[in-house]
């Protein structure tokens, strides 16, 4: 595999650290062992009001910095057993399961079934939250954990408000069917943010790179840039004769404002499951599982595993 394959949202000059990695891991140093800590309990809207988390060790970060190199070179995985599909997977009921993936290969936009086209009338609510690997507490520290702020999961700007009405669009394209993201975050964050806050601009050009977006906010204490990268995507059709449709998106986000030195990064991946209930009404339930960023004290409990797992229902109803 070629260095050009690798799609890794990173400066160039970091290249040689990459190297160093993927040479490290492919001599057989082995990954630590993962320790269960906690069990899992059940979210409330008051995890924004987490404390901040203790100083980190400048040794620390460099070890994680490095671990977190590897974790977006991606090549360094070893040879894989047939993938299991998204829905046999979700089908687990297993928080643990839901990994963070390995990724190389630039993933296309994602094609969605035909009986999606059009504009929806979305009314979401929160449906819980679990922590399936480390203590509440413990995880709830960490405030950078993708959901802890406001628009750091950015098509859902407020973890844990209910309920939210907004609305959702797919259009033809090409003969596919897509997701109209720039209408679909303008929605959802004024939505969130309750009039309050409100998407400026999405840029997006997809035929050229469908895997980078920037999106301009207005009215957030939190963000005013947020910087999306998509690194997976997945999709299970075979339900598709039963009006079940699933799919997965694990994305890096950066989220950046002039009130802080520099931006949040965090690492979320959404699990989407389309169950057609008849041709104007769709019930949507996402699953978005957020992991703990390299820099934090607990990478080396979680790895690439979650340690908080929100759920949102969404009823869809065609306009």
């Amino acid at each position: 595999m070629t260095m050009e394959k690798f799609y890794v949202p990173m400066p160039p000059s970091r290249w040689r650290v990459i190297v160093t990695v993927i040479l490290m891991l492919g001599c057989g140093v082995p990954r630590p062992r993962v320790v269960l800590v906690g069990p899992s309990e059940t979210l409330d809207a008051t995890v924004r009001k987490a404390p901040l988390s203790s100083p980190r060790s400048h040794r620390r970060q460099v070890l994680a910095a490095t671990i977190a190199v590897s974790q977006l070179a991606g090549g360094a995985a070893p040879p894989a057993a047939a993938e299991e599909s998204l829905g046999a997977l979700l089908s687990k009921r297993q928080g643990l399961e839901l990994k963070a993936p390995f990724f190389n290969i630039p993933p296309r936009e994602q094609v969605f079934p035909e009986w999606l086209e059009g504009t929806w009338n979305a009314k979401q609510i929160f449906a819980g939250a679990e922590f399936p690997l480390l203590a509440k507490d413990a995880v709830m520290r960490e405030v950078d954990v993708p959901g802890f702020k406001t628009c750091s999961i950015i098509d859902f700007a407020d973890v844990g408000k209910s309920p939210v009405e907004y609305e959702l669009k797919w259009v033809k394209k090409g003969g596919s069917i897509v997701e109209d993201i720039p209408f679909n975050l303008r929605s959802s964050v004024r939505a969130h943010l309750g009039g309050k806050g409100n998407v400026t601009q999405v840029a997006y050009e997809p035929e050229k790179d469908a895997n980078r977006l920037s999106v301009y906010v207005q009215g957030s204490r939190n963000a005013e840039r947020v910087e999306l990268f998509v690194n997976s995507r997945g999709s299970d059709s075979t339900g598709s004769e039963a009006g079940l449709y699933i799919s997965s998106e694990y994305r890096r986000q950066t989220t950046l404002s002039s009130r802080v030195l520099q931006g949040d990064n965090g690492n979320y991946q959404h699990f989407r499951t389309f169950q057609r209930i008849d041709n104007d009404h769709v019930r949507l339930n996402v699953l978005t599982a957020s992991y703990i960023d390299p820099l934090s004290p607990l990478f080396f409990q979680a790895w690439d595993k979650p340690v908080v797992i929100f759920s949102h229902d969404v009823s869809l109803s065609r306009q």
